[in-house]
């Protein structure tokens, strides 16, 4: 796993992503429908997704460009090792 996802991951668990005790973590209601949307998207529907009030634009920021770094790392991991071995988010 890229190093970049793994930190990406802890972040986002920080910020409220997850929530809960060690061992029975679960995601949290307000992240739940995003998750949702997205399995419809993988699933072969369509979303739409309204912003209604936005966040801290520093933090937003933030996690914009943990994302291009995870995308960045894994794309150089899975070109080093000449198959598909990382995802990206």
């Amino acid at each position: 796993m890229a190093s970049s996802l793994s930190e990406y991951l802890m972040r986002i668990q920080e910020l409220g992503a997850v929530e809960g005790p060690d061992g029975a973590l679960e995601i949290s209601p307000e992240v739940m429908p995003i998750l949702e949307a997205i399995h419809q998207v993988l699933a072969g529907g369509t979303v739409e997704v309204k912003v209604v009030h936005r966040g801290n634009p520093d933090i937003f920021n933030e996690l914009k460009r943990r994302v291009e770094q995870v995308g960045r790392e894994a794309n150089a991991i899975n070109k080093a090792a000449g198959f598909y071995l990382t995802a990206t988010l």
